[in-house]
Order: C-alpha cells, then sequence, then structure tokens
C-alpha cells in the first residue's frame, strides 16, 4: 500500500488509497473535519507560503505600526508651548528592495501654554483668576492639543540588526499640521466662551508641514519582537485659522515658521508570507 504525505508549514496529512466507507453519520463526522481541516490548511498557507524567512531573505511586507513619542517645540510654536507628548498609528509597505511607504497620524497634547495668564484676559479680576457665572474663580482647563497627518517614503539599510530585514532608516515625508490652545471647563461656568465662541480664543493654527525621521527599525526572525525608534524632525509653515482673537480684540492674519523636535518609539504588527516546507513523497 502506498503512502502520500504531505507536509504544509506545521500540519501534515497522510492519505491511503483505500476506498473510503461508513456510515451516514459517520460520513457527516468525517466531511466536517474534512472540512475544518482543509479551512486551517489554507489559512496556513496564505500566511506562510511565498517569500522566504526573515533572517535570511529581504520580504516584503504591511506594517501596522502603534506608536508614541515626546516632543519639544521651537520656532513659532515654542512661543506659544512647551513640550509636548504623542500617540498615533501608521500603516506601511516595505519591498524586497527595503523601501517603504506609508500614511501616518499622530495626536499631540500637552500641558504647558505659556500665555495661559492672558487668554481670557478680560474675564479675570485683579488677581488674574477667571470669574465665573456666579462670580465666583473657575479653575479652567487650558492645555495645548494638536495633530499631524500625511505621507512619507523611507529607507531601511540593513548595516546592522540580526537580519536583512532590520537596520539604519531614514524618512522624508509631507504631513497636514495643526495645534490650538485647548480650554475646557464645566458646562455653563463660563457662557462667553461656549459654544462657537470658544473658536475666539483657542489660537488655532494648520498648515504643511516638512517630515523627517532618522532611527532604528527591527524586525524579529521570531515575528514577535517588531519595533523601531528615533527622532522625528518637523518643520510647519502655519498661518492662523481663527481671524479674530477676542480677547486680543484683533484680526489674524499671520504667517508661522513652526519647529518640532521628538523622540518617537513604535511596536510593528508585519504581515507578510513566508516560505513553506517542499512536498516530497516517501
Amino acid at each position: 500500500m502506498k503512502r502520500i504525505k504531505f507536509a504544509t508549514a506545521n500540519i501534515r496529512i497522510y492519505a491511503y488509497n483505500k476506498p473510503l466507507s461508513c456510515y451516514p453519520s459517520g460520513c457527516t463526522t468525517i466531511m466536517k473535519n474534512a472540512f475544518f481541516l482543509s479551512f486551517f490548511l489554507v489559512l496556513g498557507n496564505l500566511a506562510t507560503y511565498g517569500q522566504g524567512t526573515v533572517s535570511d531573505t529581504t520580504l516584503s511586507m504591511s506594517l501596522f505600526q502603534f506608536q508614541g513619542g515626546l516632543n519639544e517645540p521651537f520656532g513659532d510654536m515654542g512661543d506659544l508651548y512647551g513640550g509636548n507628548a504623542s500617540i498615533g498609528f501608521s500603516f506601511a509597505y516595505k519591498t524586497r528592495s527595503n523601501l517603504l511607504l506609508g500614511a501616518d497620524f499622530t495626536y499631540i497634547f500637552g500641558n504647558t501654554v505659556r500665555d495661559a495668564g492672558n487668554i481670557m484676559r478680560e474675564l479675570r479680576n485683579n488677581q488674574g483668576d477667571i470669574i465665573g457665572i456666579q462670580g465666583e474663580p473657575i479653575n479652567a482647563l487650558i492645555q495645548m492639543r494638536g495633530l499631524t497627518a500625511g505621507f512619507y517614503l523611507g529607507k531601511i539599510w540593513p548595516i546592522f540588526g540580526p537580519n536583512p530585514n532590520s537596520g539604519l532608516v531614514a524618512k522624508l515625508g509631507l504631513v497636514y499640521f495643526e495645534h490650538r490652545t485647548w480650554i475646557e471647563s464645566r458646562e455653563d461656568e463660563i457662557p462667553p466662551i461656549e459654544g462657537e465662541y470658544r473658536k475666539g480664543y483657542d489660537r488655532k493654527r494648520a498648515g504643511l508641514a516638512a517630515y523627517q525621521f532618522i532611527g532604528y527599525q527591527h524586525f524579529s526572525d521570531s515575528r514577535f519582537a517588531n519595533f523601531f525608534a528615533g527622532f522625528d524632525f518637523y518643520q510647519g509653515f502655519t498661518t492662523d485659522y481663527r481671524s479674530y482673537n477676542i480677547d486680543e480684540m484683533q484680526r489674524t492674519n499671520g504667517d508661522y515658521f513652526d519647529l518640532m523636535v521628538g523622540l518617537r518609539v513604535g511596536w510593528v504588527i508585519p504581515v507578510y508570507r513566508q516560505e513553506a516546507n517542499k512536498f516530497y513523497l516517501d
């Protein structure tokens, strides 16, 4: 009796050239088992068939990246705000030549607003406290918020690292860059800054920014420890998004040069196909 053995990933099937006979109930069970086994075989092949392995081959792969960082603003942005933090998500496609094409979104938030004492100046008393509707001092939350969103091109040079997919990475991109002053209070405590009036105090600026990143990209042979770490650089060409600042009682129409430098780290989920075992007979 000849036996044919198929090896696919880590699953093996043994089939004998013997006619199958069974009772209806037994056939149903066998058919169900065969269906599920076939399903998992196909699924396994989709995940493992094709290119090679991370340890010895430069692979093409899709990258889902979750990231966070710490940043320091300079230029006109540094006149308004202090250091901030960021979280975000990006997707990239890496080619077999280690080129990267990606899209990136980052949410920025910080606690330091340098002119916080001057915002809503017409609503403050002689001690600098903001006065609420009942005449009592209000502790309004004044913080910084922002975001970046755009596209980038990059390259990995495998001059160091455990495999040809890891190494020095550099990225160049163009992003939408936005920041504003965020004012928060309990509802109806300060009616003059509720709704649309709040926009007259938030100093919102937005525009395009050039983006650069340089750091290290790591892909583990086991797929589990995949990460990157490095430095971000932004050069933003922004303008006033609001036409009037209520507390300053003046129109706004400025152009600004906003700089931001940061440290970014991220966890990467790579999706790729690796080589399966070959078929053989015995």
